[in-house]
């Protein structure tokens, strides 16, 4: 089975609509966090803009999720931009991804986490108080499955954790500059993790 995420589906609708807790004009901006990349994909592929001043849109392909891949996990990073005036929340709608037959793909079948937020070049501001990832989402979905009896491959957290409008990230100012141009070292980064099984360890896939 080959499983592709356009981004006229369910990938583009994870990660553009990530906003900010003020509606002020530039009190909150996303960008690409630079280029994405896929590990252990058959036939996959992830494309999408390097630079830090591009907007965020990308496009996976996970290829094979079955046993003609070999790889255990099919693994995308996508590194995410954020700057931020005020304290922010980044929060995540899902939509676009059902599947009455419960032997079929779920969105519990692709892990999904959030790592290694770092500062963008020189200027992202030092914060006073913690950044935190919102449960069960500070893991890296690749490195922290297992199997259940049935022999489906199981998450600590996966799309099947989004419901609605759930925050994932959340914490002070990010930004030192009130620049309203979108800067390349006056923020943070964050990598997106997205980890389906690449072999189809149960018969589902």
């Amino acid at each position: 089975m080959s499983l592709r995420i356009l981004n006229s589906s369910i990938f583009l609708l994870l990660l553009l609509v990530a906003i900010a807790t003020e509606a002020r004009a530039q009190a909150f901006d996303i960008s690409s966090g630079g280029q994405p990349t896929i590990t252990g994909a058959l036939n996959g592929s992830v494309t999408g803009g390097a630079s830090l001043q591009n907007d965020l849109v990308v496009n996976i392909n996970f290829g094979e999720v079955s046993p003609s891949n070999l790889n255990s996990i099919v693994k995308v990073i996508v590194p995410i931009g954020i700057r931020s005036r005020d304290a922010y929340q980044v929060t995540v709608t899902m939509s676009g991804f059902t599947n009455a037959n419960p032997e079929a793909l779920q969105a519990s079948d692709i892990g999904f986490g959030i790592q290694n937020l770092r500062v963008m070049g020189g200027g992202g501001k030092a914060c006073s108080s913690a950044h935190v990832v919102s449960a069960p989402f500070n893991n890296d979905p690749a490195t922290t499955t297992t199997i259940t009896s049935s022999g489906r491959v199981a998450y600590q957290s996966s799309l099947a954790n989004l419901s609605g409008t759930t925050v994932i990230l959340s914490g002070p100012v990010l930004s030192k500059n009130a620049n309203p141009r979108r800067q390349t070292n006056d923020g943070y980064i964050f990598d997106a993790i997205f980890a389906p099984s690449g072999s189809g360890a149960t018969n589902a896939l």
